[in-house]
């Protein structure tokens, strides 16, 4: 019965380490749905930001800041307001995006994370940024991570920032 034992535990200990590897597997690639989103973005590419998303009557995003809020329901209001974020004239030079204090959680075919989300970039020779918090759920549909809700709040301390530049 023994001899039973020592490979039961090593099937166990096997399975228990590549379910980890396979959750550290969807982490990376999620990590990577939202550099490709930044890329498309910094170069001005629309149709590679909409094949990111979920593209569906439930796709939602949340924006919160120094104004209030507004939210964007279903891929049409999304996708409007994504177009209009990335146009061809702009004059950003070296923009960047990353992303701190990332908490990622994937359950199955759903994933969840949460983030300083920091860009910055210089026009004109003055550089500028934006740093919010942005919460995002992913779902996996066809082997690919979606993306089918993003929430964006300002940080405060960028009110004042933002106030000031505003006067």
């Amino acid at each position: 019965m023994r001899r039973y034992l020592w490979p039961l535990f090593a099937i166990i200990l096997l399975a228990g380490t590549s379910c980890q590897q396979n959750i550290e597997k969807e982490k990376e690639a999620i990590l990577a749905v939202f550099q490709k989103e930044a890329d498309a973005a910094v170069a001005n590419d629309n149709e590679s930001i909409f094949a990111l998303h979920v593209k569906d009557s439930l796709e939602s995003r949340l924006e919160l800041g120094i104004y209030g809020y507004n939210t964007y329901k279903g891929w049409d209001e999304v996708q409007t307001l994504l177009g209009g974020f990335v146009k061809g004239d702009q004059q950003i030079a070296d923009p960047v995006n990353f992303k701190e204090n990332v908490i990622l959680k994937v359950t199955g075919k759903s994933a969840w994370l949460t983030c300083d989300n920091i860009w910055q970039w210089t026009v004109d020779g003055h550089q500028g940024g934006y740093n919010n918090i942005q919460i995002s759920f992913l779902e996996k549909i066809k082997g690919e991570w979606k993306i089918s809700f993003s929430a964006y709040y300002t940080k405060p301390e960028h009110f004042k920032e933002i106030e000031q530049s505003i006067e």
